[in-house]
């Protein structure tokens, strides 16, 4: 059984079990946009740096977000040192 624990912006996140959560737009349009996270604050911190306009370091994050993005949004996030 899925439920919807946090919203934010375009995006939501569903919990999937004990310790499996997924980042969805809230209206997608293709399969694809979606990302499995092992938890909801790395998933909440996935939101957060996207809506900062910030690009994930961690490479993992990084390609969740290119999952979860339209290929201008991913483009134009900033890398932060």
């Amino acid at each position: 059984m899925s439920r919807v624990v946090f919203y934010r912006g375009k995006f939501k996140v569903i919990q999937i079990g004990l310790s499996s959560f997924i980042v969805v737009r809230k209206y997608p349009t293709r399969y694809e946009e979606h990302s499995h996270l092992s938890s909801l604050q790395g998933a909440i911190h996935l939101i957060k740096l996207i809506d900062q306009n910030h690009m994930p370091t961690s490479k993992y994050l990084r390609e969740s977000a290119r999952r979860i993005l339209k290929e201008k949004e991913f483009e134009r996030l900033e890398v932060i040192n």
